[in-house]
Order: structure tokens, then sequence, then C-alpha cells
């Protein structure tokens, strides 16, 4: 028996993540900060404009009648966006993450589904805040800004509850690089190569100065054949981020950062690349990352270390 026990003292120790560190913490603001520059920056008019066919928004059917923008009178929308708005803040604190978590996915939830033409960085940020909630219940701190502990009870349990969501987390995003990319595949103008040509100069496109240094890139047939096909392989390479090597994800990381930055200057959609920021942090930096450690301060964050294996 004594050998027995011996052996097993022997055996190599499993290291869990400490997925409560204040590396989470700033992916999460980065999030709310997504949805708040909506909030801030939209009128009422703009973010529940009826539309054609469908009716008045917010259209409170089903589990969307669960929504904020549902539960509050209609005629105090003015006054849930601002309620959305405090519950953001109060997100972007990092106090009481266990209850902040509930209630940053309600309120991404209420968004996503609650204003007329939502974007994907709403849809994403929803889903992103759900799976962010079994992190958030099994957090031991007090505020998401400081450092993970390992000595409280039952961590290890919670450890592992928060590593498993962690995982979600990363094929949640992992799986929507690859729908993005296979979508675009099937287009015809994707295929081509022009598509970046039709949107520069569409409805969607950018304006002023903006719009005429994106002409002079895709109004050359090369260079937009050669950034279309460049977007898609980026996001083939991150679709597929979790099957590569470690030290391959800051490459992957820099190019993922490199496409959404031009998307926001190009197209303007800043929400949207905000959230795909932080969905491009959860899915690159790896889970034996440092940042990852009871021992990592938000002072001591850089790239090339973030990315490198304990």
């Amino acid at each position: 028996m004594a050998n027995r026990l011996s052996t097993i003292a022997d055996l190599p120790q499993i290291t869990l993540p400490l997925v409560w560190s204040p590396f989470m913490g700033m992916v999460r603001s980065i999030l709310a900060v997504g949805t708040l520059l909506t909030l801030i920056f939209t009128s009422n008019d703009a973010l529940f404009r009826p539309v054609l066919g469908v009716g008045n928004y917010p259209l409170c059917r089903g589990v969307e009648s669960l929504g904020l923008f549902c539960i509050i009178s209609l005629e105090q929308l003015g006054l849930a966006k601002i309620l959305g708005i405090l519950i953001l803040l109060l997100v972007i604190s990092g106090y009481l993450p266990q209850l902040t978590g509930v209630l940053h996915a309600w309120v991404a939830f209420s968004v996503a589904t609650g204003i007329s033409i939502p974007d994907g960085g709403d849809q994403i940020t929803s889903n992103l805040a759900l799976l962010l909630v079994p992190i958030c219940l099994t957090d031991p701190r007090l505020s998401h800004w400081s450092r993970a502990k390992t000595g409280s009870l039952w961590i290890p349990s919670r450890a592992g509850i928060a590593g498993v969501s962690l995982a979600g987390l990363k094929v949640q995003v992992s799986v929507l690089y690859f729908y993005s990319m296979t979508g675009k595949m099937f287009q015809t103008e994707w295929a081509e190569g022009s598509a970046l040509y039709y949107i520069g100069s569409g409805f969607f496109g950018p304006s002023g100065a903006l719009k005429d240094a994106f002409a002079v890139l895709t109004d050359n047939p090369v260079m937009s054949l050669g950034m279309s096909w460049a977007a898609l392989l980026i996001e083939l390479l991150l679709a597929v981020t979790l099957l590569t090597p470690v030290r391959y994800r800051l490459a992957w990381f820099a190019l993922g950062a490199s496409l959404h930055t031009g998307i926001a200057v190009f197209l303007g959609i800043w929400s949207f690349q905000v959230a795909m920021l932080a969905a491009l942090s959860l899915l690159t930096i790896p889970a034996t990352s440092p940042v990852y450690s009871s021992e990592f301060r938000l002072r001591h964050f850089r790239l090339k270390t973030a990315f490198a294996a304990r």
C-alpha cells in the first residue's frame, strides 16, 4: 500500500489554468466597451427603428421578452438604455464579477435581440458573455482586476469549471471564424476577388478621404484580389488555430488584429471590431499562458510573454 501511495504521489500533477486573472477581467471589459459604444453613440430612433415586414422593435416575442428593453415599458426605452449603460460600466469597473457576469450576459442578449439592426459584434458579444457566466460565478475575487487566488475553498473544482468554460469560448470563436470563411468562399465576389471593390464603392464602404484611399487599393484588380483572398486565408488560419503549435499563435493574433483594424478603419464598424479583439485574444492566447496564473499582473502584460507557454 505504501509503495502504491508513493507511486501516486510521484505522478505528474495536472495544472489547471487560473482563468480568473486580470487578463480575463480585461477581456470582459473590452466586450462591455463594445456594447457600451453602441448604446452611447446610437440614438433610440436608430436602435429601435421599425423594420418593414417585421414590425416595431423591440419585438418582445418568446424568450426575447426577457430582455431589458421588453421588461421595462416600451415608453421608457430611454430609461432602459441608461440602465444598460450603468450595468456595462459596473462590468468594466470589475467589482462583483459573480453578479455582473450574469447582468452582462443579460444586457448583451437584450441588445442582440432587442434592437432593429444588430451587427455581428452584438451577437458575438451575447454568445461570449453567456459562456463567461460560469467563469464569473466561480470567481473567488471581489474584483476581476485582482490577482487570481489559489487558497480559497473548492478552488480545484471551481478552476475545473472555469477551465471547461474557457475551452468552450475558444471553440466558439474558432467555429465563428470557420463559418465566416466558408460563407465567403461560396460567394462569387469573394471567390473571384472583387468583394472589397464592391464594398468600397457601395453603401457600406468608407467615405471622404478614407473612401479615396480605399479606392486606390481596390480599384487595382490584382490588389483587390490579393486583399480579398488574404482575408479568407487569415480567417482560415484563425479557424484552425487550436490545432496549431503554440509558437505560431502570436503570428495568428497579429494577422487577425490587422484584419479587424482594417475593417474598423475603412468600414467604421468599431463596436464589432472591439468585440472581435476580445474574441481573438481568447482564441489565440493559450490556456498555458502566464496570463492564466496567480502571479500575473496587468502591468506585466506583454504580447510576446502572453503567447509563451508556462
